[in-house]
């Protein structure tokens, strides 16, 4: 059966992808982050420091809905006393949007969002395109990354860390 050229090769190929996800999968765990004082919506800072042991981080417009809505179902307004962090990265979005309609939405919000308008601060860290990325972090080390495909799976998740 295997003898056939083409079939080698497409062993070959599933091997190498195969073997590919696992060294990326290893490269993300294990990451230093930098400490970094973010801004929230208000203005104050929400710094990723030592103490952060859940951050979660949202790189797109749907992610941002899904941990708004999650948050808000589980009641959670006080991240700092859990040891989370929510990170949003808004760096994709123009600066006169953000000032006229992003800012006074996010300011209704009962919990802070820490917010990344340069991606320079979060351009490394590890994300899956349309998901939400949460890293559980000891002393700003990334020892284990999950991503979430929807609302549901992330508020999920999030109940078991409570």
């Amino acid at each position: 059966m295997f003898q056939r050229p083409i079939f080698k090769f497409f062993l070959f190929l599933v091997l190498s992808v195969g073997f590919l996800n696992l060294a990326h999968a290893g490269q993300s765990d294990k990451m230093q982050l930098t400490p970094y004082a973010f801004k929230d919506q208000w203005g104050k800072p929400n710094p990723l420091d030592a103490s952060v042991k859940w951050l979660i981080f949202s790189h797109h417009k749907a992610g941002n809905e899904w941990v708004r809505d999650a948050l808000n179902e589980l009641g959670v307004k006080n991240l700092e006393e859990r040891h989370w962090l929510y990170v949003a990265d808004i760096s994709g979005m123009p600066s006169l949007i953000t000032k006229i309609f992003a800012l006074p939405k996010m300011r209704k919000y009962d919990f802070p969002i820490a917010l990344s308008d340069d991606e320079v601060n979060t351009q490394n860290w590890p994300e899956k395109e349309d998901t939400v990325s949460v890293y559980k972090l000891e002393n700003l080390k990334i020892v284990e990354t999950k991503t979430f495909p929807s609302k549901l799976s992330l508020e999920d998740f999030l109940m078991t860390i409570q």
